[in-house]
């Protein structure tokens, strides 16, 4: 059963309760002021195709994910939270977070990649909360988090890359370097990721993979600049 139905239908099939005591990642020291930890992320289009609002300012996504959250607390009649994520000034492992989970495992593409939804997903909000939903039985995660890339035979994903990025150990530098090479196919777009088999019916719209490779690709650019 999701924590909310509401913010499932928004596109946040990803949804999670952790009693605090039991969470295995660093968490800041305000953290005991709490029981528990929700996470929520988002899987495929339907959180992007659920936006009311124009896309402005810096960090939209992050915004509009952190108001919904707060929508939510406001709903249940709690104001008892803290936001932990987005933030800009809390680091949070959110890689070790979703294995604890059991929502993804390793890919070859660097990223985290779920049976279901393929690496079409990502974790939107994390909240420390004096709530007392349900916690996450890691024992029955379904199988989210299986090895799939040690079960693949054919590698896609590594044919598709036109630098061969994709391996036991993702190439980072050389997927930047081709990703912010002039008519590069990869600039707002990542053919490796698209070839995965996995989670197919996910695979963000045209729009959406525009938006977040574009805020990558900022990204980049912006360091080598630096």
């Amino acid at each position: 059963m999701p924590i909310d139905p509401l913010l499932l239908q928004k596109g946040f099939p990803l949804q999670a309760a952790l009693e605090v005591s039991t969470v295995e990642i660093g968490l800041p020291e305000v953290a005991g002021d709490y029981n528990q930890l929700l996470v929520f992320g988002h899987a495929g289009s339907g959180f992007w195709k659920s936006l009311d609002e124009p896309l402005t300012g810096s960090d939209p996504l992050d915004c509009m994910s952190i108001k919904m959250v707060e929508d939510f607390f406001q709903r249940i009649g709690c104001a008892d939270y803290q936001v932990l994520y987005p933030t800009t000034d809390l680091q949070i492992d959110l890689l070790a977070l979703g294995k604890q989970l059991g929502w993804h495992a390793d890919s070859a593409l660097g990223i985290g990649i779920n049976a279901i939804h393929g690496t079409w997903f990502a974790y939107r909000v994390v909240v420390l909360s004096n709530t007392f939903y349900e916690t996450h039985d890691e024992t029955q995660a379904n199988n989210l988090a299986e090895a799939l890339c040690d079960k693949c035979i054919n590698r896609p994903c590594v044919e598709a890359c036109p630098v061969g990025a994709p391996g036991v150990t993702f190439d980072l530098r050389a997927c930047m370097d081709e990703r912010v090479r002039e008519g590069s196919a990869c600039a707002y777009q990542c053919l490796a990721r698209n070839a995965c088999p996995v989670g197919t019916e996910y695979r963000y719209d045209q729009d959406q993979m525009r938006y977040h490779y574009q805020k990558s690709l900022q990204l980049i650019q912006s360091n080598k600049l630096a």
